[in-house]
């Protein structure tokens, strides 16, 4: 029988990293992230359903979707977040779930940024990428040279870090080196 785990975690926790360790010892990742990305192509069921509900004001010329122009709407307006969200959930959802059920393989990790946020269900068990918000902080300064107050706004926009933890299946710590975050990974493999 299939066994689904859901991964998630917060910006700068590390999570791409712990889906690039999973990959490299050959499970399969569908990673929602590229799932939309893939939708939002021309002609893809993203694609039409954001044409409908936001018009043509969105789109280049080629009939791509004008990402930052779109993007820019989404961040700073709340009510077109929401009727994106409405739009688009169900989308989502149905399509990872169908590559899930697609898989040939006996375990899958579906890698969701925002699994808690927009209540997925589905799953055997699910698993955080922890790190606390000080170490998100100085992660996300680095790699992304924003000013602390910049990179704290995007932390406090997200679902805080310690509310996931209190839902996860399983925890992930991710402070220390990579060593010790790759000998947790195959340790929680192992248990399952």
């Amino acid at each position: 029988m299939k066994k689904v785990i859901g991964i998630t975690g917060g910006i700068a926790t590390g999570k791409s990293v712990v889906t690039s360790y999973l990959r490299a010892h050959g499970y399969e990742v569908i990673d929602a992230d590229v799932v939309v990305r893939e939708l939002q192509e021309v002609g893809g069921a993203l694609y039409i359903a954001i044409r409908d509900t936001f018009g043509e004001a969105y789109f280049l010329e080629n009939g791509d979707l004008d990402r930052a122009k779109f993007g820019a709407l989404i961040f700073s307006d709340a009510e077109a977040r929401a009727k994106l969200s409405a739009v688009q959930d169900d989308i989502i959802r149905t399509e990872l779930f169908k590559r899930c059920a697609n898989s040939r393989l006996e375990l899958v990790f579906m890698d969701i940024p925002l699994l808690f946020e927009r209540a997925y269900t589905g799953f055997d068990e699910t698993w955080l990428v922890y790190a606390p918000q000080d170490v998100q902080l100085k992660r996300l300064m680095k790699r992304n040279d924003l000013s602390e107050s910049e990179a704290l706004l995007r932390i406090k926009a997200q679902m805080p870090i310690d509310e996931k933890r209190s839902l996860a299946t399983r925890i992930i710590e991710n402070c220390d080196t990579i060593e010790v975050l790759e000998n947790q990974l195959a340790s929680l493999i192992s248990e399952i």
